[in-house]
């Protein structure tokens, strides 16, 4: 009977380690696509308009209804832009600086009530701001970026000691009173990132990388060198559009753009690079507690307002309540070209990632409204091209000769006048005089058009 008894046990522990396998590796394992027709058209076009270059997914219901990557990543390499292929997810990378904070708590080994001076050192000069409000963005810390893109040697890159130090030599006046106000706040986050290396002994990047990454086996997910994106394999470095020359290039290559560069260095408010694939797994892990305990979550999808006005954030998320999709979560990043999106709607599991790295910021947003009227059952929306954006990409191939054919045939497009006298004074800030002045007329064409209605 005993002999019985542990055949029957043995067999037991066989079945249950099995399916933990085959549970484990169904989470762990996507397919190269999922494919969506409706959806792939919608951003086939965008591709072929030039208004989107990157990947998507898209969840109904939990379950997994779409998902692709378009267009090039490394346009030196001229590699493919695929679901698996790792970005700079810019903001979005907040809410794995406030996870790491969250399981810091769950391990009691601090608490979000308590003030940031005790982890950032006794001459941190602003006594009275708690870690609640560095997550929250309710600290009234001033931004770090204006002093640094005006002070900093361009030669060296800038990081969190760095920014820290600042704050304590400089000691710059807070903004609002600590827990007054709303005031979204990088340097907040980058405070963060060093009170996760005070209290663990390890990094962001080495204890994200043994607390979340490795068990969520986000292969793609890790923190790079700015200097090593051009040339890494499988990589999407982001781009922005030189309007002198009608092409993409590196960022800090353009006019008062090297702080992309400089500030590079700096873990928390952003830096964090990952592919579609680790988002949806990241998603996937979000909804079970076999890392966060339900109470972390809780306090991550619960906004944390001040006390003299309005907020929607929690703890690296924005929150919103939606009549036909519950509480929603999400979060936009944009940096250096890269522009990226998660919604996470908790009630009904839908799911919503986008990335880009062309900076097509002219069109993204109703992109993402489109997709998300979509998951409602809506029709989608294809953008209307916008003057603006259109004219920076033909304007090397126009001239005062062609230009008035060029208005007649795109005369339906958004003459968006507003972004026209900007670019306006872009190409004059350039040199580009030839351009400005076909724009001038071109606003005049557009302006006695709408005098004639």
């Amino acid at each position: 009977m005993c002999k019985i008894y542990q055949i029957a046990i043995l067999l037991f522990l066989t079945l249950t380690l099995t399916n933990c396998k085959e549970e484990k590796e169904k989470v762990v394992q996507l397919n190269d696509e999922v494919q969506n027709d409706t959806l792939d058209t919608y951003f086939s076009k965008l591709y072929e308009a030039k208004m989107f270059n990157g990947a998507v997914a898209i969840k109904r219901k939990g379950k997994l209804i779409f998902k692709k990557g378009y267009g090039i990543a490394n346009l030196k390499a001229q590699t493919s832009f695929l679901p698996n292929t790792s970005l700079e997810i810019a903001s979005v990378s907040k809410q794995f600086t406030a996870a790491a904070i969250l399981l810091l708590q769950q391990n009691h080994k601090l608490k979000v009530t308590d003030f940031a001076y005790k982890y950032l050192g006794e001459d941190f000069p602003y006594k009275s701001i708690t870690i609640s409000q560095l997550l929250s963005h309710t600290s009234g810390l001033a931004d770090y970026s204006t002093y640094f893109k005006t002070h900093w040697d361009p030669s060296k890159i800038a990081y969190n000691k760095d920014i820290l130090q600042y704050y304590k030599t400089s000691k710059p006046n807070l903004l609002s009173i600590p827990g007054e106000k709303y005031k979204y706040s990088n340097t907040g986050y980058i405070f963060l990132a060093e009170i996760v290396n005070a209290t663990s002994g390890m990094t962001l990047e080495d204890y994200l990388l043994k607390k979340v990454f490795t068990p969520m086996h986000m292969e793609n997910t890790f923190f790079i060198g700015r200097d090593s994106i051009w040339n890494k394999d499988n990589y999407a470095p982001g781009y922005m559009f030189n309007i002198e020359n009608c092409e993409h290039v590196i960022p800090e290559t353009l006019p008062n753009k090297g702080y992309y560069r400089f500030l590079s260095g700096r873990l928390g408010s952003g830096r964090l690079s990952s592919s579609v694939d680790d988002l949806i797994k990241w998603d996937q892990f979000l909804y079970s507690d076999s890392i966060f305990n339900k109470a972390s979550k809780v306090l991550a999808f619960t906004p944390h307002p001040p006390t003299k006005e309005a907020s929607d954030y929690g703890y690296g998320w924005h929150i919103k309540e939606d009549s036909l999709s519950g509480k929603v979560v999400f979060h936009t990043g944009s940096w250096a070209g890269n522009l990226t999106y998660i919604s996470r709607s908790l009630d009904t599991k839908d799911l919503i990632i986008i990335v880009n790295n062309t900076y097509n910021s002219g069109y993204l947003k109703q992109i993402r409204a489109s997709v998300n009227g979509f998951l409602n059952n809506e029709p989608l929306q294809f953008p209307k091209e916008k003057a603006s954006e259109l004219f920076k990409l033909n304007s090397c191939d126009l001239s005062e000769v062609t230009l008035d054919q060029w208005y007649i045939d795109h005369k339906d497009i958004d003459w968006d006048l507003e972004n026209l006298q900007k670019l306006q004074n872009d190409y004059l800030k350039v040199g580009a005089t030839d351009r400005s002045d076909m724009l001038s007329v071109l606003i005049k064409m557009v302006q006695a058009d709408k005098n004639l209605l």
